[in-house]
């Protein structure tokens, strides 16, 4: 081998060693940051104050599931909206809920921005996966405390807790989750925003249509899923859902409220 082979050998194993030992030390940055930012979703998803406003939520799904609400719903829906045509929109919305489908998806994408530059879908499926990370436990025990079946089954939505692990919709609750990133993110335009977030609310839609939940139990996967979102992306920050301020407008004085999402 001739020196100028030997020299260019050498350049070429000394740059693949420096691009393995960068990646590799930047996979352990995203790494320790990922579990940094997990831990402080954690701390921001189970803030006494985030609880205290589920348990309103949830007391609200429990007049619903415990009362005739929920089956006149079903009733309404069934007899009035569901066709060949909702079954076919049903079908495509129900996919996004699969779990089997989506969290592979996203944890492609968190690897994606753990090994390179970042962009918007690594952002979104690091963003996702947080959110799954922080609030599946949560929602799996809700699913068993509250104890709903489902309307296909044949049984009431009243609440039994620990008879069954239906009283909230995990379809619904995964559906939601990657459009209400998408609806927080700041790449997307605020129509796009507003499009990510009525779609956030098929999946849940599809099983109510499929007769697979009450409208209870897809209410509350989709809000299980709309607070651990809230939780993810303001990591700590104070995004109240209601915002009041004082307004001034001409020779008046009034107050200003504003809701955020």
């Amino acid at each position: 081998m001739s020196n100028s082979s030997k020299y260019l050998a050498t350049a070429v194993i000394f740059q693949c060693t420096s691009f393995f030992s960068f990646a590799e030390e930047r996979f352990e940055v995203q790494t320790k940051t990922i579990v940094s930012d997990v831990i402080n979703d954690y701390k921001t998803f189970y803030k006494p104050e985030r609880l205290l406003r589920a348990a309103s939520v949830f007391t609200l799904g429990a007049v619903i599931a415990n009362t005739s609400i929920d089956p006149e719903i079903q009733d309404w829906h069934q007899s009035n909206i569901k066709s060949q045509g909702s079954d076919d929109l049903s079908g495509v919305a129900k996919l996004f809920g699969e779990k089997i489908l989506i969290v592979p998806l996203a944890a492609a994408a968190t690897a994606m921005q753990m090994s390179s530059t970042d962009n918007a879908f690594g952002e979104w499926g690091q963003l996702t996966m947080r959110t799954y990370l922080v609030s599946a436990p949560a929602v799996g025990a809700l699913q068993f405390l509250t104890g709903g079946s489902r309307p296909r089954d044949g049984v009431e939505a009243t609440w039994r807790p620990f008879n069954d692990d239906n009283g909230v919709s995990g379809h619904a609750y995964v559906g939601a989750v990657p459009f209400l990133v998408l609806a927080k993110m700041d790449q997307l335009t605020p129509i796009q925003q507003n499009l990510a977030l009525f779609a956030s609310g098929l999946s849940a839609w599809s099983r109510v249509n499929d007769d697979a939940h009450y409208f209870s139990q897809a209410l509350l996967g989709w809000y299980m899923a709309w607070e651990a979102v809230d939780a993810v992306s303001s990591n700590g920050v104070n995004n109240n859902w209601v915002k009041v301020a004082p307004y001034t407008f001409g020779d008046g004085v009034g107050v200003s409220v504003s809701m955020s999402w």
